[in-house]
C-alpha cells in the first residue's frame, strides 16, 4: 500500500479558502469604512457659529492683496435674530443681521423662497493667494468669535464673475455646472 504525502485535494482547497478569507477580512479591518469620515462635499467650508450654520464658504479673488467677495450661505436655526460680525485676516469687519428661521447668501442675493437679502460681504484684501486658505473670524454676542480657515479661489469656471470687479454673479441653475463632467 502506498502512503499519500500530501494531505487530500479537498483538504487543501478548504484550507486556502480559510486562508484568503481571513487575509482579506483583514484588509477590511485596516481600512475603515470612508461613510464615517467627515468631509466639506463643496468648495468651500462648513461650520457652526452659535446658531449660525456656514455653509461653503469662501472667498473669490483674483490675486493675494486684491479685493475679494465672500460667498457661501449662513442659516440662522435659532428662535431670534443675530447679529454677525465677519472680519477678514487684516482687515475690518462688516456687520450683517440674519433673521430667525431663515437662510441668507453671503453675495447679497435672495436665497431660494426667502425675500430676506443682506449687503454684499466683501474682503478689502485677500490675505492669500488662490488655491490657499485664509482666516476669518465669525463673532455673535452668544457664541463669542470663532475663527475658521476659507479658501480662496480664483474668479473663474463658475466663480467667474463673483469677484467684487464682477458684481453680477449668479449662481448655476440646481445640478448644473459650468464644467464638463468626467
Amino acid at each position: 500500500m502506498t502512503r499519500r504525502l500530501f494531505p487530500a485535494r479537498p483538504a487543501l482547497g478548504a484550507l486556502g479558502l480559510a486562508v484568503s478569507a481571513t487575509m482579506l477580512s483583514g484588509c477590511m479591518y485596516l481600512s475603515p469604512a470612508q461613510t464615517t469620515q467627515s468631509y466639506d462635499p463643496a468648495d468651500g467650508t462648513i461650520a457652526t457659529v452659535g446658531s449660525l450654520q456656514l455653509s461653503d464658504v469662501l472667498v473669490v479673488a483674483s490675486a493675494k492683496g486684491a479685493r475679494g467677495a465672500l460667498i457661501g450661505m449662513v442659516t440662522n436655526n435659532g428662535q431670534s435674530e443675530v447679529k454677525l460680525t465677519i472680519s477678514p485676516q487684516g482687515g475690518a469687519g462688516q456687520s450683517v443681521t440674519i433673521p430667525a428661521q431663515t437662510a441668507v447668501r453671503l453675495d447679497g442675493k435672495t436665497s431660494g423662497d426667502s425675500k430676506t437679502k443682506i449687503k454684499p460681504v466683501t474682503v478689502a484684501k485677500v490675505t492669500a493667494a488662490p488655491g490657499k486658505p485664509m482666516t476669518i473670524t465669525f463673532t455673535t454676542s452668544k457664541a463669542g468669535a470663532t475663527p475658521i480657515q476659507v479658501p480662496v479661489l480664483l474668479s473663474q469656471g463658475i466663480y467667474g464673475s463673483a469677484s467684487p470687479s464682477h458684481p453680477t454673479y449668479s449662481a448655476p441653475p440646481n445640478g448644473q455646472t459650468t464644467e464638463p463632467d468626467g
